[in-house]
């Protein structure tokens, strides 16, 4: 006896190019996935000049995007976007972390955050930096999404007299201290 069923060159010719469809649909939904890249982008103020309301009320809207030879003065405030490729999603949680090269990076600060929702980026400030070489890292649980170095050095460059400064500023690490 025989069943009632779809025809067989139907079913051959749905199943040999959804079969064909695989690898393309499985890699894009594992570019899909994850947390997208992006890119930095910097701007200066000098906020010690503006009063309280100057500093409530200033928004800023324009960033030079660029992640190489980053160079900043130790009187900046130092402005960043990381604006990403696409929507990470509203309830992403975010780990920025600053640290600073001694003998290696030391993170010397962290901040959650998460994306606006409207622009797909995270922006925050840095200032009163010491001079050195600075890493900033974007990091999604525990993973590095993106990282970038940038240096803080004085405004009259690197003389004898603000090497001897900066290494009598260290001295109080006995770590720094022991091993120049």
């Amino acid at each position: 006896m025989r069943q009632n069923s779809v025809p067989s060159p139907l079913i051959q010719i749905f199943s040999k190019r959804i079969f064909s469809l695989l690898p393309l649909l499985f890699t894009i939904t594992l570019i899909q996935c994850g947390v997208p890249k992006g890119e930095f982008g910097w701007t200066t103020t000098q906020m010690e000049e503006m009063d309280i309301l100057e500093k409530h009320i200033q928004t800023i809207t324009d960033y030079k995007m660029m992640r190489d030879d980053l160079i900043f003065s130790p009187t900046d405030t130092i402005h960043y976007v990381y604006q990403f490729s696409r929507n990470p999603g509203s309830e992403t949680d975010f780990y920025i972390s600053l640290n600073r090269y001694e003998l290696d990076f030391v993170e010397i600060d962290i901040k959650k955050k998460r994306a606006e929702p409207d622009s797909h980026a995270i922006r925050d400030e840095f200032s009163l930096l010491r001079t050195g070489e600075y890493l900033i890292k974007i990091v999604h649980e525990g993973d590095t999404v993106d990282e970038v170095k940038f240096r803080v050095l004085p405004d009259e460059g690197y003389t004898q007299e603000n090497l001897e400064q900066e290494l009598a500023g260290d001295q109080t690490d006995e770590i720094i201290k022991y091993s120049r």
